[in-house]
This record gives C-alpha cells, sequence and structure tokens, in this order.
C-alpha cells in the first residue's frame, strides 16, 4: 500500500515539475524580438530627420544600430533589440554619406576640416559673447527627463567656444552621462549604461 502511495505522490510531483518547466520554457522563448523595419519605426518616431543607409542589427550584442542626419549633424543611435529602449545616443563629429564617392568624401573631409577650423577660431575669439541660457536646475530637469534617477554630478563646461552641461545621473546599477547646450538645452550627447544581469 505504501508503495501505492509513493508511486502516486512521485507522478503528482513530477507532473507538477513538468508542468512549471513547460511555463518557463514558454515565458524565456517567447522573447518578443524588433524588426528591422520595428525598430526602424522606433528610431525615425523618436528623432527627426533621415536615417543613412541602413538600421543594422548587432545579432551579438542583441541591439539594432542606426544613423540619422539632421539639420546638417549626424547621430549614432542604438536601441535594444527586443524592447526598442534607447541604449546609446552620440553626436558624430561629422555626417557620413555612404552613397557619396570616394574623392567626394576626400573633398567633404577636407572643406569640413577647413570650416570646423575656422568655426573654432571664432568660437574663441567670441567665447565671451557665447551666453548661458539654461540655468543649472533646468539642466537637471533636461537630463532627468532622459534618464530617471537621481543627478549625482553636474559641471558646466566651455566644449569648442560652446557653454555645456555635463550631468551624470545614477538609477541604482545604472548611469546616464548627458552633455546639454547651456544655450539651447539641445540634448549634445547621452551615453547610457545599464547594468543587466546574465542569464544563465
Amino acid at each position: 500500500m505504501s508503495k501505492k502511495i509513493g508511486i502516486i505522490v512521485a507522478s503528482i510531483v513530477g507532473v507538477i515539475l513538468f508542468g512549471f518547466g513547460m511555463i518557463y520554457f514558454s515565458v524565456t522563448s517567447s522573447g518578443t524580438e524588433l524588426s528591422k523595419s520595428e525598430a526602424e519605426d522606433i528610431i525615425t518616431s523618436q528623432y527627426p530627420g533621415k536615417i543613412n543607409g541602413e538600421v543594422e542589427k548587432d545579432a551579438t550584442h542583441g541591439y539594432y544600430h542606426a544613423v540619422i542626419e539632421h539639420n546638417g549633424k549626424a547621430y549614432d543611435v542604438k536601441i535594444d533589440g527586443n524592447t526598442g529602449e534607447v541604449l546609446n545616443l552620440k553626436k558624430l563629429q561629422v555626417p557620413v554619406d555612404d552613397h557619396s564617392t570616394e574623392n567626394q568624401e576626400d573633398k567633404n573631409a577636407t572643406d569640413s576640416k577647413k570650416k570646423k577650423n575656422e568655426e573654432n577660431q571664432n568660437n574663441h575669439e567670441k567665447s565671451n559673447e557665447n551666453e548661458v541660457v539654461i540655468d543649472i536646475e533646468k539642466a537637471k530637469e533636461l537630463a532627468l527627463e532622459q534618464f530617471d534617477g537621481t543627478v549625482e554630478d553636474i559641471e558646466k563646461d566651455e566644449d569648442d567656444g560652446i557653454y555645456v552641461y555635463e550631468v551624470k545621473v545614477v538609477n541604482g546599477e545604472d548611469e546616464a552621462e548627458i552633455t546639454i547646450d547651456a544655450s539651447t538645452g539641445e540634448i549634445i550627447y547621452k551615453d547610457i549604461d545599464v547594468e543587466r544581469e546574465d542569464e544563465d
């Protein structure tokens, strides 16, 4: 009799474990991976301008990457391949045009360097004329709109003749470094470092 009870209990435990295993497997394997077109839609809905080239997927790290051009500036955008969350937004120094010829790229690079040198010289001459319109409290507010957390550090600095606020925001293990133009409030640079737990 006790042998039959042992077999029944073992069978019930086995069925329960099998059920939990199936539930776990279905939850972990049903990750909602974004398609390339969904990633492109997310990027274009959040950032003005046009995507230069194609949205590319980095399968190794699980993110999509694109270069966006807007008003003569280029930005490198990385979004999570599952959630669509922006992982990194970085302003590029010189916009890149994948469709131009090498000679045109060389000419553009040379012209761009000359123009940048002239702008830098003019900016240094006019650095005293630049006005800081955004105060430190507004800079904190703008940074917290980009990344939820606590402002750990904020500094006003001059970068190529432009006054900026460099803000560090922390939320637990996660942190963001955000650079804000002090005269316009424009987000110039945003680097978000999110600690993720490794799944075994």
